[in-house]
């Protein structure tokens, strides 16, 4: 794919400009900015390891009522891509680049320091646009506090430095000198409760301050990554499932989707709703087959056929569609209508989109691999059916894969052989065409090689 060029760049942004000013905003009105706002807060909301039928609308036995109607009544994003683990979509969300391009400690969950100071994200744009910005969760992009959050453009920082934590002991892996990782603004901090409640309180306390500019709230969840361990009232919600591991995954579906909906009552509760766009998206598939336990401060069971990607193939670290291919939604009352997008769209994508919406022209190439994904989400012409993703997983590039239109290709282990898919015909990676279509496998393979070319590993 293809970096925007400037031009390309300023045309898009001019566009976006004109399409998302609010009610009594329009060209040549006089406004009252003690009472108008110009520029939409943002809310972005990020699961782990949310699979594919791990949501309502995906799956009847799961209930996630707030995010089924956030879908309905929203942008439903049916092919929104990202990275197959944690650390690596993360890096993509806030840097607008694939994760390769910092180096292979980013291919793959990593407590490195991602990417270096004074690198372009998502934050510190926004901040040079006049936003207040903070993030409430799991951060995994560095896990000491020198590299934390607050260095990268943002105001206030709580939560993990490190991935995933004991739901009520807050301590990441405990054989690793990232165990203490419970942080405010990168001094550590003891606390109790469930991760998942105190990381919606600390947004919804963010969100009841009094915010004199346009806000930015980035909420990574630990939530529904292991361990899992919820209270009874959301077992017993789930009481339908007979399976006890995934009824545990169930009821940590339903107490996260409860959380979303006391962040969007907060957003009602101060009048901010309808001047905040709401994106919400799982860090990556969800885990297949069997869980051994253990690896976090317990409790931390094991867990065998808890999460799902049917009927997509593979799961969390695959380059297969069920690694990759998860729920999405994009909510902006009274700007966008309901539908369901079925273009591919990517992680990457947020970063040039936001600044669109934010009106951040950058002064220098930023070299972002994603797109303004804008048009689409607004029912306007676009040009992403014919787009290009690319993929890398592993610091030996064990895992790799290449989109291009409806043409997909992957290896999902290290030396093994490309596979070849046409995924509108074939979206569950059934059939193998790479023996019977060997120009197309090589010409997928020559746009695979223009992209390794950019990377840093």
């Amino acid at each position: 794919m293809q970096t925007m060029n400037r031009r390309e760049f300023l045309q898009q942004t001019a566009l976006i400009g004109s399409s998302i000013l609010l009610p009594g905003c329009l060209s040549g009105q006089k406004q009252n900015t003690a009472t108008k706002q110009t520029k939409p807060n943002i809310v972005l909301i990020v699961s782990d390891d949310q699979g594919w039928a791990d949501i309502g609308y995906h799956s009847s036995e799961i209930k996630t009522p707030i995010l089924d109607k956030l879908a309905k009544t929203g942008v439903e994003l049916d092919c929104h891509y990202v990275q197959p683990q944690c650390t690596p979509t993360r890096v993509a969300l806030i840097t607008g680049r694939y994760p390769s391009r910092f180096g292979p400690h980013c291919t793959s969950a990593s407590n490195e320091q991602s990417y270096p100071f004074g690198t372009l994200t998502m934050a510190s744009m926004l901040k040079s646009q006049g936003y207040e910005t903070a993030i409430t969760g799991k951060w995994h992009m560095g896990s000491k506090p020198e590299w934390g959050p607050n260095h990268y453009g943002f105001d206030f920082s709580y939560g993990s430095l490190a991935g995933a934590v004991g739901m009520y002991d807050h301590r990441y892996r405990l054989n690793t000198p990232f165990a203490k990782t419970w942080h405010k603004n990168l001094k550590f901090i003891e606390e109790e409760g469930h991760a998942t409640d105190l990381v919606t309180n600390q947004a919804v306390k963010w969100i009841n301050e009094e915010h004199k500019k346009p806000f930015f709230l980035y909420v990574p969840f630990h939530s529904v990554h292991t361990p899992l361990v919820e209270e009874d009232k959301w077992l017993k919600t789930n009481r339908h499932i007979k399976n006890p591991d995934r009824k545990l995954m169930a009821a940590a579906l339903t107490h996260l989707d409860h959380c979303v909906g006391r962040i969007i009552n907060s957003l009602e509760h101060n009048g901010k709703r309808d001047d905040t766009i709401v994106i919400f998206f799982s860090d990556n598939g969800g885990f297949i087959g069997r869980y051994e336990g253990n690896n976090y401060p317990p409790p931390d069971p094991p867990l065998k056929d808890f999460s799902s990607n049917s009927p997509l193939r593979g799961g969390k670290s695959d380059v297969y569609e069920g690694g990759m291919r998860v729920p999405a939604i994009v909510n902006w009352p009274g700007k966008l209508k309901p539908q369901k997008v079925t273009a591919p769209m990517h992680a990457v994508d947020w970063m040039p989109t936001l600044a669109a919406l934010s009106g951040f022209t950058p002064k220098t190439d930023p070299l972002w691999d994603g797109q303004n994904i804008w048009p689409a989400l607004t029912g306007q012409k676009h040009n992403l059916t014919k787009r290009q993703l690319y993929w890398v997983w592993g610091n030996e590039r064990d895992r790799i894969a290449l989109r291009k239109a409806d043409w997909k290709i992957l290896k999902n282990e290290l030396n093994a052989k490309w596979q070849l898919y046409n995924l509108t015909e074939d979206p569950y990676e059934k059939n193998n065409l790479a023996e019977i279509m060997p120009d197309k496998l090589n010409e997928l393979i020559k746009y695979f090689q223009e992209e390794k070319s950019k990377d840093s590993m």
